[in-house]
């Protein structure tokens, strides 16, 4: 893209990133004569690089000269920068796959028990790099976290606000739970797959602060979905409240129509119920397809996650039987598994 100038000469031609980088200089010098500290400097600059189409901020991720997209809350960090190394060193013929947790100050301590149970249960022997993404946790204790697990740790910082196309005095109309957690079910629905940190993998398996390994997992479970060409893995179906997912399957089932979808099982998958997915192993290909990014973009634009609370369970669920087929998904039984009051023994 370029910016056309006038002059008594004829037309200069300016490109965009000239631009950009000009008024980023100028950024820095404000910085530098106010005082302002670095990570307000950050700030004013990921300011300049806006998405207007998706009304998401975007900065450039540069890792061997390869641009790729990257989400504002991201820069700053440079674990990203790290797991490029990590995956130009992978081991031919595993399976490029991570564990990823999504984690806030107040509940590090079940955390710490979740990852001690999956070290010892899994990823001792399997050694898969475990991302922690993070809300508001201090420095000391992502030190402790990384000293006190034998997993390969990165971490990368979020910070949740109200998307640009909601008020941000938004009326919640029923299912009334805290900002915080419909932050949460957006993340896990949309935001998680916008990450610089996981660019270049495979398959993902996420599990919850509060996710408990209960006995050893003696396969290797990224190798299981590959061998058998799966997309989706789960331990439990369970139902959402309908006061939770008001009109969310009456929109999906106008998306189906205006979009002339065929899907694979979504005509025989129940209202309300929904893949228990704070266990969930996945090919990451189905979240970044455009059949996938297209379903996002509209059902978040509904603004059902915050008016609602519209899960992330039930959304990806809608999602699943809409695009994957169902011989393609596997309930693992077998794995010993707790969440709250969920036991799968």
């Amino acid at each position: 893209m370029t910016a056309s100038l006038g002059s008594k000469r004829g037309k200069r031609i300016v490109s965009l990133p000239s631009i950009l980088c000009f008024m980023s200089l100028i950024v820095l010098y404000l910085t530098v004569w106010s005082n302002m500290s670095f990570n307000t400097f950050v700030s004013k600059v990921n300011q300049i690089f806006v998405n207007s189409e998706s009304n998401i901020s975007y900065s450039y991720c540069i890792t061997d000269s390869t641009k790729y997209k990257r989400t504002p809350y991201e820069i700053g960090d440079d674990d990203a920068l790290r797991m490029q190394n990590l995956l130009k060193k992978w081991p031919v013929g595993k399976p490029k796959a991570f564990i990823y947790y999504l984690i806030h100050s107040n509940r590090t301590s079940m955390f710490l028990e979740s990852i001690r149970l999956l070290d010892i249960r899994f990823n001792n022997q399997y050694n898969y790099p475990v991302i922690v993404f993070h809300e508001n946790v201090s420095s000391d204790m992502l030190s402790s976290i990384r000293s006190s697990s034998k997993s390969d740790i990165y971490f990368q910082s979020v910070v949740f606000e109200i998307p640009d196309f909601l008020p941000q005095n938004f009326t919640q109309m029923s299912c009334h739970w805290y900002v915080g957690y419909k932050h949460m079910c957006r993340f896990h629905a949309k935001l998680v797959y916008q990450q610089c940190i996981i660019r270049d993998f495979e398959y993902a398996w996420r599990l919850d602060d509060d996710s408990k390994i209960l006995r050893p997992i003696n396969y290797d479970i990224f190798d299981y979905m590959r061998e058998r060409n799966l997309q989706y893995g789960y331990v439990y179906v369970n139902s959402d409240r309908p006061s939770c997912t008001v009109n969310l399957w009456t929109n999906a089932r106008t998306y189906v129509k205006s979009n002339s979808i065929t899907p694979t099982f979504f005509d025989q998958w129940k209202e309300n119920q929904m893949y228990y997915n704070n266990f969930e192993v996945s090919r990451l290909s189905l979240w970044l397809s455009d059949d996938y990014q297209k379903f996002i973009d509209y059902i978040d634009r509904l603004g059902g996650m915050y008016y609602y609370r519209w899960g992330d369970a039930p959304i990806k669920s809608i999602a699943v039987s809409l695009f994957v087929p169902r011989n393609e998904t596997h309930c693992f039984k077998d794995i010993g598994y707790r969440h709250q009051k969920f036991k799968n023994t």
